[in-house]
């Protein structure tokens, strides 16, 4: 590949992990909206089975993203090796990105999960609404 397309591919893959942690923070308000416009209890299982997908779904969401990010810097170490003077990323403004996201979505969906049973605790404990 030349230089034009992998700055292309580059831009891509930006796009792409972008568009990935857009998709996660959309489901994660949507499970906390969700969750607090619910005016009856709960049933236990139903808490489970959110609880569960939402977590499996943050799981995916990261492996994508990580593997994203080593996309991402595979195509900056190709320009490297090509001498070119594109202003990318560097290595360790890459992995400062990668630790923010990490933090952001862990600490996230922990306080999404916490928030959720809250609400199922709350609404259990008044006898629906």
């Amino acid at each position: 590949m030349n230089e034009a397309e992998l700055i292309s591919l580059f831009i891509e893959s930006s796009l792409a992990l972008d568009s990935n942690f857009e998709f996660w923070l959309t489901a994660s308000f949507a499970l906390l909206v969700a969750s607090y416009l619910v005016k009856e209890e709960i049933p236990y299982p139903v808490f489970l089975i959110t609880s569960f997908l939402y977590i499996v779904s943050t799981i995916l969401f990261m492996v994508r993203g990580m593997a994203t990010g080593r996309m991402l810097s595979s195509i900056r170490d190709q320009l490297g090796t090509m001498n070119s003077e594109t202003a990318i990323i560097s290595a360790n403004e890459n992995l400062l990105v990668a630790a923010l996201y990490f933090v952001i979505m862990i600490t996230g969906t922990a306080t999404t999960i916490a928030f959720v049973y809250w609400r199922f605790r709350k609404l259990r404990t008044q006898g629906g609404a």
